[in-house]
């Protein structure tokens, strides 16, 4: 085992750190209050060659691997994107990029991964649903075949940044459930301009979380997609998901680690400056040791995180510790944000001071993209060998 970073990786640090100087705390704010995506910053990032850093070369991309993009995605959250670079890069490189290297058709590639690596394409991904949940087996969306094209009706919910995406991802139901095959007759689309179709009524949802993008309830009604947009193959459309599964996993463990990351560096900062009974509070163990404890934590989520992402560039099976890194992350993430808070004390509760708005990040990562406690089932059951549970 080798725990050193190459000179390509330290390099790519760097590069996010110099960036990221260039958009402060005031411009996130902004961007949260308005809802407004943040394309200053994305075009910079794709500038840089970070949104394409794991697009393959011949399409424009860096041809890194999936450690790479953990790393951008931990820098980027840590350099103070505000917890939202993870599901930025979960969005576009990952359900974007990585899904259509592996499974676009020739043309498909052509036309978007070089529009991914600019920066140019935003990509948004319609799975969730309001009856289905986790329990994506059973999705009701339904997509009938007609002629050379599909017709699909349903519903989706909590869909991030559907308002300024450019392709949606949409999964949906082409042969009915069979419990003897249950992965069997889902079937992926590529939906351009999403927004601006008139059988997608989107409505925003009221959360809490504060990003710039939001979460939008779809309404689906007669949408005519032609047949060459089917990603993957017809009823196989679960492959397409699963493949990028992991790498959904590792780049919200990597976001997580982020956050918890920076959460610790506001809070070391505070409690250098703030002083109380004429000396700091940081020189008290009440106020080092939760801060200390939330590092060690971060610092294994960490090992697991680049574990995971060392494993699937290599080709290895990544799933168990793709999980455990997502898991172990989000809840150290939460940790540290929460003893961050801790040390602020009452100005910890205030948006000056950032922390309050790095928790509710870092807790969301608890159930999104994925809850915690079916990672815990994944687990009992492939790696334990427990009986399944739901």
């Amino acid at each position: 085992m080798d725990f050193s970073e190459s000179q390509t990786q330290s390099l790519v640090r760097e590069m996010v750190r110099d960036v990221s100087t260039e958009f402060d705390r005031a411009y996130w704010v902004e961007h949260v209050e308005t809802g407004r995506f943040p394309r200053a910053y994305w075009d910079r990032l794709a500038e840089q060659g970070l949104v394409g850093a794991a697009v393959p070369e011949a399409y424009g991309g860096e041809g890194m691997g999936v450690l790479e993009l953990a790393l951008i995605v931990e820098e980027l959250d840590r350099a103070g994107a505000g917890g939202q670079a993870g599901v930025l890069f979960t969005l576009t490189p990952v359900f974007g990029g990585v899904t259509l290297a592996a499974h676009g058709s020739d043309d498909q590639r052509n036309r978007y991964l070089p529009s991914i690596a600019d920066g140019s394409a935003i990509f948004s991904l319609g799975l969730t649903e309001p009856n289905a949940g986790t329990n994506t087996l059973r999705l009701e969306t339904t997509a009938d075949r007609d002629g050379n094209s599909f017709l699909i009706d349903g519903t989706k919910t909590f869909i991030s940044g559907f308002e300024t995406a450019d392709v949606l991802v949409l999964a949906a139901r082409t042969s009915p459930y069979e419990p003897a095959d249950p992965t069997h007759g889902i079937t992926t689309f590529l939906v351009e301009n999403p927004s601006d179709c008139p059988a997608i009524d989107g409505t925003a949802l009221d959360t809490q979380v504060p990003w710039a993008e939001r979460q939008h309830h779809l309404s689906i009604d007669g949408l005519s997609v032609p047949a060459e947009c089917v990603l993957g193959e017809v009823d196989a459309g679960l492959d397409v998901l699963w493949s990028a599964i992991n790498v959904e996993r590792i780049a919200t463990a990597a976001g997580s680690l982020g956050v918890g990351l920076r959460a610790i560096d506001l809070a070391v900062e505070y409690a250098n400056d703030r002083t109380v009974f004429d000396e700091p509070i940081g020189a008290h163990q009440a106020i080092q040791h939760p801060l200390a404890d939330a590092y060690a934590a971060l610092h294994t989520a960490r090992l697991a995180t680049y574990e995971a992402a060392w494993r699937y560039d290599r080709g290895e099976s990544a799933a168990t510790a793709a999980n455990v890194a997502k898991l172990r992350a989000s809840e150290a993430a939460t940790a540290a944000a929460d003893a961050a808070i801790q040390t602020h004390g009452g100005n910890g509760f205030t948006r000056e001071y950032e922390v309050f708005d790095l928790w509710q990040n870092a807790r969301l990562w608890q159930t999104s993209p994925v809850a915690n406690e079916m990672v815990r089932n994944y687990l009992a059951e492939h790696e334990l060998g427990l009986p399944r549970s739901y």
